[in-house]
């Protein structure tokens, strides 16, 4: 399914003042990918030439400079192909403007036809860039998506809400790693928090939940490794996944309820303490956003489980 809706770029034989916006694109993503722009877009006939831009080849006998010719065809209002009929003199626009190869812009597909005939122009080189492929490009890089943003701004909306970075927000702001082998377990759901906890009675007299050791490490071999560590007589663990915790409804319920448990009694070794408030200031980045629709579906699949709203892994909200 596509992510950027190509037909946002106005339809270059509409005029308006808006018909060279995918020409525009086109000059600023090859910018993006490092070429040098030749020759920018112009209204008027142009031979079959929509831009010149230059690449910059480095080998073991020097630097080689390859100018390319970039044919832009918009059709994604109509969703046609781009047909060999569409790029009449390819051969002759190449070499009449001083290029080495041919590059197909293009907001739908190349038809097989086209791509046969340039395949057999063998004295020149070339490329062809469907929506699929400049949509990957665009979505890939801080740059690229620079550029979908302000050429796709409704679609691109709709992406980074299903799509969330990231918040910059701590400079030292690394992640979680597991407290066992040292990986990044904050994306994915390779990662889990675990806590140990009993209950006891303090000096008073009075039973309390005492929590003693918190920690975060990969699922399998490495938790199985720390239990032998950390576990205790009379100390029972509980865990949850660190990616449910990254959905920002769940992050809350949990501070909140690690808020009422130092209310209600709760006592937490220093370590164990310390360690919470590592994981909340290293989470926080990326629940600083909106919840996606899958997130929202997770929230109410939780919502069913009895032991999501107590039990040793989400404290009581």
């Amino acid at each position: 399914m596509a992510l950027l809706d190509f037909k946002e770029i106005p339809e270059a034989h509409k005029g308006g003042g808006q018909q060279d916006t995918f020409e525009l694109l086109a000059r600023d993503f090859f910018e993006a990918m490092g070429y040098k722009i030749v020759r920018g877009p112009g209204r008027g006939a142009d031979g079959g030439c929509d831009l010149i831009i230059e690449e910059t080849r480095t080998g073991i006998a020097g630097t080689t400079n390859v100018k390319w010719l970039v044919s832009c065809k918009h059709k994604a209002h109509s969703g046609a192909a781009v047909l060999k009929t569409d790029e009449a003199e390819v051969k002759d626009s190449v070499e009449s403007n001083g290029c080495q190869g041919f590059i197909g812009f293009y907001s739908t597909l190349p038809s097989s036809g086209l791509i046969q005939k340039v395949q057999s122009i063998f004295s020149i080189d070339h490329q062809f860039f469907d929506s699929a492929r400049i949509e990957q490009i665009l979505l890939s890089t801080k740059h690229g998506r620079k550029i979908a943003e302000r050429y796709f701004q409704n679609s691109y909306a709709l992406w980074t809400k299903e799509y969330p970075t990231k918040a910059q927000i701590f400079s030292d702001a690394d992640g979680l790693r597991c407290v066992n082998c040292g990986d990044d377990i904050t994306e994915g759901r390779k990662g889990i928090v675990v806590s140990w906890e009993k209950f006891r009675d303090n000096e008073a007299g009075q039973r309390e939940r005492h929590v003693k050791h918190f920690y975060w490490c990969c699922r399998g071999e490495c938790d199985r490794e720390l239990k032998g560590k950390y576990g205790e007589a009379g100390y029972v663990d509980g865990w949850e996944d660190i990616h449910d915790l990254r959905i920002p409804t769940i992050y809350i319920r949990w501070v909140v309820g690690l808020l009422n448990h130092l209310y209600g009694g709760y006592r937490y070794s220093s370590e164990a303490f310390e360690a919470q408030k590592e994981m909340l200031l290293q989470l926080f980045p990326n629940v600083a956003r909106n919840l996606t629709m899958g997130e929202v579906e997770r929230i109410n699949d939780l919502g069913a489980i009895p032991s999501f709203l107590g039990g040793l892994g989400y404290p009581d909200a």
